[in-house]
């Protein structure tokens, strides 16, 4: 039996027990579910409400939707378009005079030329014949609402039903094209799909989440905090921004914290492989059992704040939520933060002013959101400089630096220009072990070394030079410079805009002179992947193309034309597969570059932990 007769069979069951409900109990039911909905916070901070009208033996909530008009609410109904495209579209209602009976007797907002609403955030009342505690739903077969959820996914949406009409066998006979609801009421409970979902459901969920609106990353992760009692006030800080290095700094910091006996929480993104690795204190990364808890909490304000402010967290902001509460249930001793993108509008500039503020070098990169100049991408970087911290600023062109500088000295903010170890190690007459591979490090070193002396001279005495010095010599940093095999010899580095494949480019230089090297390479479309191969060509013998596992990829093929034309010599290899046949085709004494998406990365990284390299 298909999916699509076992979900029939269970309508036609459910809509009778449905229908034979007494109509004493369906109206006391009916009342105690727009009690329950009158009560919901997530009703009563709604602006705007889709509604239904009930028809047969439906929740009728005309008594909930004369009260959502009295307090003065935006109300819309549905109304199926059949004229145009067989839609079903909500179009806005200030009364039940408004509506007339429509398709398949339904009441219906009047056709007389109002235009439909998009109204983002907002609360839908969702009435169906079959629903179960997770979320699904089961309608009258038409497949309106669902197509309605699928081209209008920011929307938080509620299903009304008897409890009668709950059943465990609708997963049986759920399908792609299903669209799940956000809770189910009842004449007896609320239920809340995050409740019941896995923790890898809630990750695929939050990684689908865009920000709709004009707020940005640090309003709404400020408001989503607020509903927590803002935890990260109490914490202490090193905030760190910039192009590249954001991560090989935090690790550096991380391991001589590690060294020093500090409970340091970190805080990176994007993550290679696991979600978790974004959130860890000091290498234990997250517990997914934490993820799924504070996950559905963050989740459930997120809520209350789609439909009160129109506002959407995206997934940096969810996990910057849940890394914040986090660490405050953890009671870490600092916290090292990356920023996401930029700085002054970044989701984690809600922080107080840190203890250390580093940024990095800056390159040109998000110009459509940062500009179209260093100094301009440098202005927002500065944006987490705040008056009452220290600040580290990486030694660079004078164009972003200059900026940097200035706004210290306008906010009294001290600060140190840190440079870079030189070969043999030596910093200010001190000499340092590297463990990481790439020249670029010897930068980021600095900056960290700098940062740890800010950072053991305001409270954290536990930091000394032996401490650095063994933080340095033991820090790594999994998919930048990361040599996985020495047989054959493959080399992973996160180098994906033009700034970090500058830095590839001299690493490689520094470990084997001018020799050519195998590439394989994988980058977004929003790239510069241009300039990127003008850098990468004189060092390549071959390059094979990859598709990052992302819809913003560039595909194989057109990167593969692209080297074509510019002279070099290139081929495709269309999955993880051929790249592995690939790679194991090489010479043994070839050397093997991996570079681009962190994506192509993590999945290189996932083939090795699995033996295949």
């Amino acid at each position: 039996m298909t999916s699509e007769n076992v979900k029939g069979l269970l309508r036609k069951q459910k809509k009778t027990e449905r229908d034979a409900l007494p109509l004493n109990e369906r109206k006391k039911y009916s009342h105690e579910i727009c009690e329950a909905l009158g009560k919901l916070t997530l009703l009563t901070e709604a602006k705007a409400v889709y509604c239904y009208a009930p028809i047969g033996s439906e929740v009728d909530l005309w008594e909930l939707t004369e009260q959502l008009w009295a307090m003065g609410k935006q109300v819309a109904f549905p109304r199926v378009c059949k004229d145009q495209t067989d839609t079903m579209e909500f179009f806005e209602v200030s009364s039940r005079r408004e509506l007339v009976e429509g398709t398949f007797h339904v009441p219906e907002p009047l056709s007389d030329g109002r235009k439909p609403v998009d109204w983002k955030g907002a609360l839908v009342l969702v009435p169906g014949v079959v629903f179960d505690p997770s979320g699904r739903r089961c309608g009258y077969g038409k497949g309106y609402y669902d197509k309605y959820f699928a081209a209008h996914p920011e929307l938080v949406r509620i299903g009304i039903s008897y409890e009668t009409q709950l059943s465990e066998n609708l997963a049986a006979c759920w399908e792609e094209t299903d669209v799940p609801l956000d809770y189910v009421l009842t004449e007896k409970a609320l239920y809340c799909r995050a409740d019941q979902m896995s923790y890898e459901e809630l990750v695929d969920q939050i990684g689908c989440c865009r920000r709709f609106g004009r707020a940005p990353g640090v309003e709404c992760s400020r408001a989503v905090m607020e509903r927590f009692q803002m935890p990260q006030e109490t914490m202490r800080f090193v905030h760190i921004a910039g192009t590249n290095g954001k991560g090989s700094v935090a690790a550096f910091l991380r391991e001589i914290c590690e060294r020093s006996g500090i409970r340091a929480g970190v805080f990176t993104s994007p993550h290679l492989e696991e979600f978790t690795e974004r959130i860890r204190i000091g290498h234990q990364q997250i517990p997914r059992e934490c993820v799924e808890r504070l996950c559905r909490l963050v989740m459930k304000e997120n809520h209350q704040l789609m439909v009160s402010k129109g506002m959407n967290l995206t997934m940096f902001d969810y996990c910057l939520a849940i890394g914040l509460l986090y660490f405050k249930e953890q009671q870490t001793d600092l916290v090292i933060l990356e920023t996401g993108m930029g700085g002054t509008l970044d989701s984690t500039n809600i922080i107080p002013a840190p203890l250390v503020s580093v940024i990095t070098g800056i390159g040109l990169e998000h110009t459509e959101y940062l500009g179209d100049t260093i100094a301009a991408i440098a202005g927002e970087k500065a944006g987490i400089l705040k008056p009452g911290s220290h600040a580290v600023l990486m030694d660079q062109d004078r164009e972003g630096l200059d900026v940097l500088i200035k706004t210290c000295e306008e906010k009294q903010i001290p600060y140190v220009v840190s440079g870079q170890l030189d070969a043999a190690g030596v910093y200010k007459n001190a000499r340092y072990e590297m463990g990481m591979l790439g020249a670029y490090q010897r930068k980021n070193a600095a900056a960290a070394i700098e940062a740890a002396n800010l950072l053991a001279d305001n409270g954290f005495s536990e930091i000394t030079g032996e401490t650095i010095g063994a933080g340095i010599r033991h820090a790594r940093w999994e998919g930048r410079m990361e040599l996985v095999s020495e047989r054959p010899w493959v080399l992973l580095d996160g180098a994906h805009n033009v700034h970090g494949v500058t830095a590839l480019v001299q690493s490689l230089k520094e470990l084997s002179g001018n020799n050519f090297y195998t590439f394989f390479m994988g980058v977004m479309a929003d790239k510069d992947y241009e300039t990127m191969l003008d850098l990468i060509l004189p060092l390549a013998k071959q390059i094979y193309t990859l598709a990052p596992d992302s819809g913003r990829a560039l595909s194989a093929d057109k990167l593969c034309a692209i080297i074509q034309r510019k002279g070099g010599s290139a081929a495709v290899c269309a999955d993880t597969d051929a790249f592995l046949k690939c790679l194991h085709a090489q010479d043994s004494g070839e050397r093997c570059v991996v570079f681009g998406s962190l994506y192509l990365i993590g999945e290189i990284r996932k083939q090795l932990e699995r033996g295949m390299l």
